[in-house]
């Protein structure tokens, strides 16, 4: 078999494995069994077994924390919110071994935030960033928290929603909670001090925007000199 579908293969097979089980229950030597091949080999593409399952992790969620098409068809504040965190939590929920070997294994490494995983999540929590910064630029929501916070915020609570079922002590359901969390997050960021821009004139609208860019400007270039870490916004 060649070496590119004898990996392909291993991978397939680990992370049905690790989808199924947790990961302490799964052994190089099941795996190997069910590929129909010696240990040995499983060693010549990774040198330990959490390798391996890392490998599995980052290709999981390369593919399942990726925006769809229909993200970009979405034009509401409100509308992109809750996609992201819906499809967050169906994955989640869709996985709960994948998941739970990511929270447990991988994100308490020290060596995290230079892993390709950390990445992958990264890119995928500036998306949420992304969308709060422009409501905040076009007046839509106030400017008295920022993005990091409200991504702190929205990754943290379903951390906490999702992690009795990681556990496998009960359900969550997914539509319900994407909605609250969402209805918390903008009805909590909505700007209710502010006149729409729709009922201003339009000289006085770009200036408000104008100001709010300018302002977020500054705070991203205060952040970087200070160290602090800033989402860069999604390009694809």
């Amino acid at each position: 078999m060649p070496q590119k579908q004898r990996l392909s293969m291993i991978l397939s097979v680990a992370r049905r494995m690790l989808a199924e089980r947790d990961y302490n229950s799964v052994s190089i030597a099941e795996i190997a069994a069910e590929c129909g091949i010696v240990e040995g080999t499983i060693y010549r593409f990774f040198k330990t077994k959490r390798d391996l399952m890392l490998r599995v992790a980052e290709d999981w969620m390369e593919q399942e924390y990726r925006i769809g098409a229909g993200y970009a068809n979405l034009t509401g504040t409100r509308e992109r919110i809750y996609y992201l965190i819906h499809a967050a939590l169906r994955t989640t929920y869709d996985f709960p071994g994948l998941s739970r070997f990511v929270l447990t294994e991988v994100r308490p490494d020290p060596n995290y935030r230079q892993m390709r995983i950390y990445e992958l999540a990264r890119t995928y929590s500036a998306a949420i960033r992304e969308v709060c910064q422009q409501a905040i630029a076009s007046g839509e929501f106030h400017d008295t928290i920022s993005t990091r916070l409200i991504r702190s915020a929205v990754f943290g609570a379903m951390e906490h929603e999702t992690w009795g079922h990681l556990r496998g002590e009960g359900h969550f359901s997914v539509p319900d909670v994407a909605r609250e969390l969402t209805e918390l997050i903008y009805e909590g960021m909505r700007n209710r001090e502010v006149l729409p821009e729709r009922s201003l004139p339009l000289p006085e609208r770009l200036e408000r925007i104008e100001a709010r860019l300018a302002r977020l400007e500054a705070e991203a270039l205060s952040a970087d000199r200070g160290g602090g870490s800033r989402a860069a916004p999604r390009t694809s």
